[in-house]
């Protein structure tokens, strides 16, 4: 029994010490029936009709993907090279009959030559600091436009509506840009992170996507929850992940079904399918976290009664009895 106490022990605390990494947020549907997602080791391709699964590209970790109006599927390969001590990272195309290529070899450092926000014309948006600023860029084959210059604190996720509005996070915000111009979308659209929660702030806030009436959803990967601004800007939540699960990233089928990339503790990625007037109750969100906490008490009371034992027997071991 103590065994098992011990090996169960361990495995929670070390899906907690995996909390500190994160998840991507690439996830893309071919507005028919194939979603293509990352879990950071592997990209898979679901067939959302028949619900089967495969590997469409092995070993390969990115976490963002690009789908263009071809069906040609676009994503990074970063690694760390122990022997240099540095990172590196190629891009990658997998073409809609399935044959994978390099479009942009082996480099060193962070990939800041391929955005993954890109519109049908393949033309790319992307941020660049310059000074005390940001400046806001779309750029093609040709040549690059500023679209807008602000100050930001540390934009993260970005995603291109069909209408070519730029959303993106600057935490606890989000903003978008459209024709020039910068437009507060929500002031604080975060929540309060769950129980023991350590993700920094910079990635409490996830994927960003809209559905076909351009409503705006936000997953919230520190509340685990995922939340609405309605084109009349009203913020709500619609729906909140199961125990040990936060969201990612989303996106509606032809349909209007919600297709919802979630994170287990731990690192495990799923994508699964929720009807739209599916809303979960909030209150279940208050008896989840107190679950939650009494687990960990209860975790951290055997481990202080299993040292305290440890140190009380060696303690015993090491008295020196007396003879008369």
């Amino acid at each position: 029994m103590k065994n098992r106490i011990t090996i169960l022990t361990s495995l929670i605390l070390l899906n907690f010490i995996n909390l500190k990494a994160h998840p991507g947020i690439g996830l893309v549907y071919d507005g028919d029936e194939i979603i293509y997602y990352t879990d950071l080791k592997q990209v898979w391709r679901l067939n959302i009709h028949t619900r089967e699964k495969e590997i469409a590209v092995q070993d390969a970790h990115t976490h963002e993907l690009y789908l263009d109006k071809e069906n040609n599927l676009y994503g990074e390969h970063y690694w760390y090279v122990e022997s240099e001590e540095k990172f590196k990272n190629f891009i990658w195309r997998l073409d809609r009959d399935g044959d994978f290529q390099k479009i942009r070899e082996d480099q060193y450092g962070e990939n800041d030559d391929f955005s993954f926000v890109r519109n049908d014309d393949f033309a790319s948006f992307e941020m660049r600091q310059a000074n005390d600023s940001y400046l806001i860029i779309k750029r093609d084959s040709i040549s690059e436009t500023i679209l807008h210059e602000a100050k930001l604190h540390h934009p993260t996720w970005k995603y291109l509506t069909a209408n070519e509005a730029l959303l993106f996070i600057d935490y606890p915000s989000i903003y978008s840009v459209k024709s020039g111009s910068l437009e507060l979308i929500e002031e604080n659209v975060s929540s309060k992170k769950f129980p023991f929660s350590t993700q920094s702030n910079n990635h409490n806030i996830y994927g960003v996507w809209t559905d076909k009436n351009d409503n705006i959803y936000v997953a919230i990967y520190g509340g685990r929850e995922v939340k609405k601004i309605d084109k009349e800007g009203k913020l709500s939540r619609i729906l909140k992940s199961s125990f040990f699960w936060s969201p990612v990233n989303g996106v509606f089928d032809k349909d209007g079904d919600l297709w919802l990339m979630e994170c287990k503790i731990g690192g495990k990625i799923r994508v699964r399918e929720i009807n739209r007037s599916e809303v979960e109750n909030s209150a279940t969100s208050i008896f989840e976290n107190i679950i939650f906490m009494l687990i960990l008490i209860s975790l951290g009371l055997v481990i202080y009664q299993r040292i305290k034992r440890r140190k009380n027997s060696h303690a015993q071991q090491n008295v020196v009895v007396k003879m008369p």
